[in-house]
């Protein structure tokens, strides 16, 4: 894989270009030929910006992350690129022909679960924000929710999109 990382508006520091290359490094399992990985990481006041392109199998893919943090940034980014290596390669998959099944998830001796089952964990990093910095988040990384600390109520908060186009927001009752 031939990484390529440009700093705007910040130095260039050997862990920062580390922790990208290591984070990408994980990657690898989702992609069967060399790739070129273009990252930019850039800084605009208290704005950290990871942007990474991807050229693999013939597909570009894209991915942007805005946060106070760069590390963070990273990380975000780089999990949003897994997502969409994930569906790409399923797609790919489901081209080629049937992939295995797999086998239904047990519950206990001989029961099989019935109901929903979680596919995808993601550990999700909180940052203490007030709700209209959460409004903000949810436009400027275009998400469908942001789980912040209220710095108001220091309580853990859920701000999402609903089906209608408004915002809605969960706050847990004492």
């Amino acid at each position: 894989m031939q990484i390529d990382i440009t700093f705007k508006n910040m130095d260039s520091t050997d862990a920062l270009k580390d922790y990208a290359s290591k984070r990408l490094s994980k990657l690898d399992r989702y992609i069967d030929r060399p790739t070129e990985v273009h990252i930019v990481l850039s800084v605009e006041k208290r704005r950290h910006k990871a942007d990474v392109t991807l050229s693999a199998d013939g597909v570009v893919i894209n991915a942007v992350e805005i946060t106070e943090d760069m590390y963070s940034a990273i990380d975000m980014v780089m999990d949003k690129l897994e997502r969409q290596l994930k569906k790409h390669k399923e797609k790919l998959q489901d081209k080629k022909g049937p992939a295995k099944t797999a086998l239904p998830a047990k519950t206990g001796p001989g029961e099989e679960a019935s109901g929903p089952r979680v596919v995808y964990e993601r550990d999700y990093f909180v940052k203490p924000m007030s709700v209209d910095e959460a409004i903000l988040q949810i436009d400027v990384a275009q998400r469908d929710f942001v789980i912040f600390q209220n710095t108001d109520t220091q309580q853990i908060n859920l701000i999402y999109k609903r089906q209608d186009g408004d915002l809605g927001l969960v706050e847990p009752l004492l």
